[in-house]
C-alpha cells in the first residue's frame, strides 16, 4: 500500500468509522440532538458543533495548503461556528464534516510520495507534507476525544 493512501484511510477511519481507538466522528454524533450540540458547559468554553465545526475548519486549512494556498486563519481559529438554522443545520454541519474529510483524503492520495518530506508551503520549511497530513489527523483524534467527554458531561448533568 502507498503511504499517501494509508494516510488518506486513516483520517476518514477518523470520521468514518474503524480506526483502532474504535471511536470515531460519525458515530459519536449520531444520537447527539440539537440541543446537545449547541449545549454550553463550565468544562469547555467550546459547544460540540463549535469543535465539528473547528475540525471541519482544519481540514479544509490543510486541503487548501495542498493546493498551495495558505488560507487566513484568524482569531476565531475555526471555532466561529454559524448560528445552526435547527436541526437541519446540525445535520449540514455534520455532513459539511464529512464532505471535507472525503475531499481532503482524495487531495492526500494524489499527493507524490516522494515529496512527503518536503514543505507544503515555501514559506513554512518546516511543516513538511508528512507533518502536516498527520497533524490534521492527530487534530481530529484530539478534539473528538473532547466531543465525547462533553457529550458525556451533557447527559450526566
Amino acid at each position: 500500500m502507498k503511504i499517501t493512501e494509508a494516510i488518506a484511510q486513516h483520517l476518514l477511519d477518523v470520521h468514518y468509522g474503524e480506526n483502532w481507538t474504535d471511536v470515531w466522528i460519525r458515530s459519536a454524533l449520531e444520537d447527539v440532538t440539537l440541543a446537545e450540540a449547541e449545549q454550553r458547559t463550565s468544562a469547555s468554553p467550546n459547544t460540540i458543533a463549535a469543535l465539528l465545526h473547528h475540525i471541519t475548519f482544519y481540514n479544509k486549512v490543510i486541503l487548501a495548503r495542498l493546493q498551495g494556498v495558505d488560507p487566513y486563519i484568524g482569531g476565531p481559529n475555526g471555532f466561529d461556528v454559524p448560528t445552526l438554522d435547527g436541526q437541519a443545520g446540525w445535520e449540514k454541519l455534520q455532513s459539511d464534516n464529512l464532505a471535507s474529510a472525503q475531499q481532503l483524503a482524495d487531495a492526500i492520495r494524489k499527493v507524490p510520495e516522494e515529496a512527503l518530506d518536503q514543505p507544503v508551503l515555501k514559506d513554512k520549511a518546516s511543516s513538511s507534507y508528512y507533518r502536516q497530513l498527520h497533524g490534521v489527523i492527530e487534530h481530529a483524534h484530539y478534539h473528538l476525544g473532547q466531543i465525547v467527554l462533553l457529550k458525556k458531561m451533557i447527559r450526566n448533568d
